[in-house]
């Protein structure tokens, strides 16, 4: 091998070796999210966590249990929850999840929850459902169909049936069923990453 393929070995090997240790270097001093999992009928306290903004959403004092989780067509949620006949002919395979979940509010005067924006992720982290902010509303009378945010008054607390789809529109959401009965509800994402591990009962059940 002559010198000069010699020293373009030599180069291309160190600065490999320079890249590989800033690789590692980089993943072995990355922060590391801390993630809380919290069960089914237990309080989760925001205690400032957030989805998106610290200051905007300023979750002191507000906490949230999912109190239950229950799969059912559109036209089963409607007939439940909705106060006038909402049913749509053929809106019945079992495309909704259900969940109950209690609001609680102590001392905060000007915070918000981004609960329109938690999503509803698989367990098999492969798809993951929103909030379907639209069937809420015809359900909801204090939710607008278009709101992403949801605050209650001051020490007080709210049950809510809140409807999770998949991500698509024009009432395609509600023909495909949801097989799985297992998923993660992401309540924040920082400082602290806090989710509800959510089981799924079928709505006979």
């Amino acid at each position: 091998m002559s010198k000069k393929k010699t020293s373009i070995f030599v180069v291309t090997l160190l600065l490999l070796m320079v890249i590989g240790f800033r690789i590692y270097d980089v993943n072995a001093n990355a922060v590391q999210l801390e993630v809380q999992h919290y069960d089914m009928d237990e309080w989760v306290e925001l205690n400032g966590a957030f989805l998106d903004t610290k200051d905007g959403e300023n979750t002191e004092g507000y906490s949230i249990k999912v109190k239950n989780a229950k799969l059912m067509s559109y036209n089963e949620f409607v007939s439940k929850y909705c106060e006038k006949d909402e049913a749509i002919e053929g809106l019945d395979n079992k495309s909704v999840i259900d969940l109950e979940i209690e609001i609680k509010n102590v001392g905060n005067e000007d915070g918000y929850i981004l609960i329109l924006m938690c999503k509803l992720i698989s367990e098999k982290k492969n798809y993951y459902l929103n909030t379907d902010s639209v069937l809420w509303s015809k359900a909801e009378p204090n939710v607008d169909e278009y709101a992403v945010a949801f605050c209650i008054k001051k020490d007080t607390e709210y049950t809510t049936h809140i409807p999770y789809t998949i991500n698509v529109t024009d009432l395609e959401q509600y023909k495909k069923p949801i097989e799985d009965r297992n998923f993660e509800l992401i309540l924040s994402n920082s400082p602290v990453r806090k989710v509800v591990d959510i089981q799924i009962q079928d709505m006979d059940n």
